[in-house]
């Protein structure tokens, strides 16, 4: 790194209410007003130091819905210069305590404000039924990776954040997505609490995905393609974004193909045979459904790998 880059970047944190920022977002990522309640400060001098910090390339910004969110930035910069200056202010410095028992108090707020919204249609729908628990998720994902470094970590729908707790805290980045705006805001605090504020929640669809090809090392489709009215494209999607030696995951409530013909329900399903050639068409292998313990087979998760054939070099057109 050049002098004159390091010196504007210990310049740009060589403030109080820039180092406690910088803290804060150390620890995830927030609004304007979330960091304005913090530290006690009007919206304009906190808006200023975060311009500051932002053109410093300390933190960076992106939008959700109404709000704008900052989060430290994941480049080398900030992992070189504010990550040891984080580390010094979070000993035994007051101020700095006080700032983090306030923001977790207000993720505390905000995980109880998604859980009683009165429009809360979308977490009740993800809580229905029987999702395999926190244990049993762990114990598959175990089973199914090993000792894999997940690198760098997509969960598309990702819900409360339960899966991506159990990925994130071995991987490089993570980020997940969903639709609903209250399971954001409880996977955002939850994720926080969990002490993982590398993580990143954001919204989007996931049959466009917003992201550049070959961005991820694991892809994790998490119980959204069974109900998806464009599933095949969803799975090309995620294709596109997953790298050459990465994996897709897709957890869902799959059935074994002998029961296709006697099985009655209403709820949205997948069955093991129709799976199977959705990722053929997407052009992946996968090995056979690990499937959660229960009365009945009916969870399970899929691993898949992009087939020798199609394998891509992140030159290909």
């Amino acid at each position: 790194m050049p002098l004159h880059t390091a010196l504007a970047l210990l310049k740009a944190g060589a403030d109080p209410t820039r180092l406690r920022l910088l803290v804060l977002l150390a620890g995830g990522e927030a609004t304007v007003g979330e960091l304005v309640e913090v530290l006690g400060q009007s919206q304009p001098r906190v808006s200023r130091h975060l311009r500051l910090l932002s053109e410093a390339r300390l933190v960076s910004r992106f939008r959700d819905g109404q709000c704008i969110y900052y989060r430290l930035d994941p480049g080398p910069a900030a992992a070189a210069v504010a990550t040891p200056i984080i580390d010094l202010a979070r000993r035994r410095d007051v101020t700095v305590a006080a700032d983090q028992q306030r923001m977790a108090e207000l993720r505390r707020r905000r995980e109880r404000h998604a859980l009683t919204a009165p429009d809360r249609s979308p977490l009740r729908a993800r809580y229905a039924g029987d999702r395999p628990d926190e244990s049993a998720l762990a114990q598959v994902l175990t089973d199914v990776l090993g000792n894999t470094v997940p690198g760098d970590v997509l969960d598309i729908g990702v819900g409360s954040g339960a899966l991506l707790r159990l990925l994130a805290p071995r991987a490089r980045s993570a980020v997940g997505l969903d639709t609903a705006r209250c399971m954001r805001v409880l996977a955002r605090a939850r994720l926080q609490q969990a002490g993982l504020g590398h993580c990143t929640i954001r919204a989007g669809d996931m049959c466009a995905l917003p992201f550049p090809d070959l961005s991820f090392d694991i892809v994790v489709l998490d119980e959204v393609l069974a109900g998806a009215t464009a599933p095949q494209r969803a799975l090309d999607e995620a294709v596109r974004v997953l790298r050459p030696a990465g994996r897709l995951l897709v957890l869902d409530r799959i059935l074994p193909a002998a029961r296709r013909l006697s099985a009655q329900t209403t709820d949205a399903v997948l069955f093991e045979n129709q799976l199977a050639a959705m990722l053929r068409e997407a052009g992946l292998k996968h090995a056979n459904p690990a499937w959660f313990p229960g009365r009945s087979l009916q969870y399970a998760l899929v691993v898949a790998t992009l087939a020798p054939a199609l394998r891509r070099t992140g030159t290909d057109g």
